[in-house]
């Protein structure tokens, strides 16, 4: 109905163009994030994407593969996000918080996919700015206005940040304790990737993504090609998962934590609890869509909130399980599933999820719009969710593994004759500490120096 008559599979690649770009930058986005900091990488990343975002108008009207071609570049972009995100959190937030911290940060997330549906379905059916166009420029220029703050308001550690005072960085730096990471260290690559738990969490990432790429991608085709909503309610009826994910996602976190800071169950089976009901409850309303949801817009709508507010206690499971597993890689951990969620070929393998599922459903209806040759579509995404939360069941787990933790690099000089006297004299119980002091063993005597 639109300029545009793209079938179903071109539409697909249009969609998925994203993620050709946005597979390859996690790897050398992590190892940016764990070497140099966050915040300048995250800021560009995102500008970037909302600057080609200002393009797309134009490149539309002068064809598919200059289309295709700037969604590529933004997945480029966008790409260096999360693994920026994760090395942030490694950073800033105490073990027993991250899952609080993590589901919080990716509900913003989920809100920001809410809002763009419903604010996207508004612009397009306006007549502001050209109607359709108006989307990517209000958006586009959004991202510029937001960066600014971003780099007034951030830093990449909390000793660099320009409003914390010394006692909110020690008090920080303190929580964090071993698990405090460096900038820059050699990533255990092949123990990373032979590792059976970070093979759960690859699969998980898959799955959920493969679930959610269902809901953001194709659910609004869905709903206006089957269901036969107009473009305003659409993009309403659309948002409507992800903002049951923002409620989810972020009591998910605060649960979890609840859990572990009063032991009542243990962090892997913390996680496995909140990934599993991620992957169970969304596969079995995807594929009872097509059974009991039919043509019926009100009771289907039903089941694709269930499906993705459910979806969003995943940051409360497999989202926030690279930090707990490998602290100081968690940028290389979530690449690797987003490459282990984020760097290698692993994070890439997640992230496939959003070329293959516009593909696939396109060539699904492409003969024929019809509820029958969706439900291909929702039976296949129910299988992938349940297969690879089994996978997540079996081999997850949030104990940190023997090369979570990077050696230190920091050198101590060597004591000269009389602090070792005077260290020898110092009076005090042996292996006491306080006010960041560590035991340290001096002529065969247990002396203490300060951090």
């Amino acid at each position: 109905d639109g300029p545009f008559v793209w079938d179903p599979v071109t539409q697909g690649v249009i969609l998925g163009a994203f993620y050709y770009g946005y597979i390859v930058t996690p790897i050398p986005g992590g190892r940016l994030a764990e070497r140099c900091g966050a915040k300048w990488l995250f800021g560009l990343g995102t500008l970037f994407t909302g600057l080609l975002s200002l393009l797309i108008p134009v490149a539309a009207r002068a064809g598919v593969s200059y289309l295709i071609a700037v969604r590529v570049l933004q997945g480029i972009g966008e790409g260096v996000t999360y693994p920026a995100i994760e090395a942030q959190v490694a950073h800033w937030i105490p073990v027993n918080q991250r899952a609080t911290a993590v589901s919080l940060i990716h509900t913003g997330g989920f809100f920001g996919v809410a809002m763009g549906m419903y604010i996207s379905g508004l612009l397009a059916g306006s007549d502001f700015m050209g109607g359709w166009p108006s989307v990517f420029y209000v958006f586009g220029l959004w991202t510029c206005a937001w960066f600014v703050f971003w780099i007034l308001l951030t830093s990449n550690r909390p000793a660099d940040h320009r409003w914390a005072s010394a006692r909110e960085v020690h008090m920080i730096e303190a929580d964090l304790g071993e698990q405090k990471p460096t900038l820059a260290r050699k990533t255990p690559w092949s123990k990373m990737f032979t590792s059976p738990a970070v093979l759960g969490v690859v699969m998980a990432h898959f799955g959920t993504h493969w679930l959610q790429y269902v809901l953001v991608s194709e659910l609004p085709t869905y709903l206006g090609t089957v269901l036969h909503y107009e473009i305003d309610d659409n993009g309403l009826y659309s948002a409507l998962p992800y903002i049951g994910a923002i409620v989810s996602g972020a009591l998910s976190g605060i649960v979890a934590d609840l859990l572990r800071s009063r032991a009542l169950m243990t962090p892997t089976h913390i996680r496995k609890l909140f990934n599993g009901l991620a992957h169970l409850v969304p596969s079995v309303m995807l594929m009872i869509v097509p059974v009991v949801g039919g043509c019926n817009g009100p009771l289907s709508l039903v089941l694709f909130v269930v499906a993705g507010t459910v979806r969003g206690v995943s940051e409360a499971g497999y989202m926030a399980i690279p930090v707990d597993m490998a602290p100081d890689y968690a940028g290389g951990v979530r690449r690797s599933s987003s490459c282990w969620r984020r760097r290698t070929p692993w994070r890439s393998i997640g992230n496939t999820t959003g070329i293959l599922v516009p593909y696939i459903t396109g060539v699904l209806t492409e003969t024929m719009n019809t509820l029958e040759q969706w439900s291909y579509s929702f039976y296949l995404a129910g299988i992938v969710g349940l297969v690879t939360g089994l996978f997540f069941q079996l081999f997850a787990s949030a104990e940190v593994q023997s090369w979570g933790l990077a050696e230190t690099s920091a050198k101590v000089s060597p004591l000269s004759a009389n602090e070792k006297t005077a260290l020898k004299c110092a009076p005090g119980p042996p292996g006491s500490s306080s006010n960041g002091a560590v035991a340290a063993v001096c002529d065969g005597k247990e002396a203490r120096t300060e951090l």
